[in-house]
């Protein structure tokens, strides 16, 4: 009759395979762990300006209503919105993280005006210039209407122009330039900011880096790890150039399919 082998012995290899995965999980749930102490930490410091600027602001309209006049109350309920609007874009790049690594976000491809998209972007962004910042939009190709997610590609856009407007001094030019060729559809946000250092590029795009020259200006650190999983949900690829005080180029770039090509041209 033939030994069997010990027990042991036969689930030796099992065994070093549940180690394996038991370490794999582990070492995630250390990730996890730090990324959400991040996120709170992040969350706690970029609440506390626009906080005590919208305490500040309610509170001197609450006592000096009857002695301010009608600019300086708007000026005041101005401030409260845009404190306002800093809060809830914080709370939504947390959100999309969130959902980005939980893989709920759901890819909604449909036809779409890609020149239009852009307009609309920057008209609605104008609101948010510094004095004497000119937005700029270029579109180059013969066809407008794109194959992509519709709302994933504006929040990109959104995010770019955003960070150009806040990088780039009074005065500044920010273009916005789309292209439809015949194997890409390419989208390239340019600024003449203050660029970002050579030597911290390779992190960019990691999630909450901030680059040494931008640690004064409100900002998590999300944003641009929220764009290149976007882009990259959509088959794209980003890519950048900056230098440092003359400014910074980011290109998007998606290949084009046959569902490109199927619809007439609006």
């Amino acid at each position: 009759m033939k030994e069997s082998k010990p027990p042991l012995e036969n689930d030796a290899p099992s065994l070093a395979g549940v180690k394996k995965e038991f370490e794999t999980l582990l070492a995630r749930e250390r990730e996890v762990s730090r990324l959400k102490g991040q996120m709170v930490s992040i969350a706690s410091h970029e609440f506390r300006t626009p906080l005590s600027s919208i305490q500040l602001s309610a509170s001197m309209i609450e006592h000096y209503f009857d002695r301010l006049d009608r600019a300086k109350i708007f000026h005041h309920l101005k401030k409260i919105i845009q404190a306002v609007q800093d809060m809830t874009a914080v709370l939504d790049d947390i959100l999309s993280l969130e959902k980005i690594d939980s893989g709920k976000i759901p890819l909604n491809r449909r036809h779409f005006d890609l020149a239009s998209l852009g307009r609309e972007i920057l008209d609605e962004m104008q609101s948010l210039t510094k004095k004497d910042q000119q937005l700029q939009y270029r579109y180059d190709g013969e066809e407008c209407c794109v194959y992509l997610d519709q709302n994933l590609i504006r929040h990109c856009i959104t995010n770019l122009i955003s960070n150009a407007i806040k990088y780039s001094p009074e005065a500044g030019i920010i273009e916005l330039k789309t292209d439809i060729t015949e194997q890409f559809i390419c989208v390239q946000v340019k600024d003449n900011g203050i660029g970002i250092p050579e030597k911290e590029q390779p992190k960019l795009f990691e999630t909450f880096f901030r680059a040494g020259n931008a640690k004064d200006i409100q900002g998590t650190g999300l944003g641009l790890s929220i764009v290149k999983r976007y882009v990259e949900l959509m088959d794209g690829s980003v890519s950048f150039s900056s230098v440092e005080n003359i400014g910074t180029v980011f290109n998007l770039s998606f290949p084009r399919g046959m569902n490109d090509r199927d619809q007439p041209v609006k």
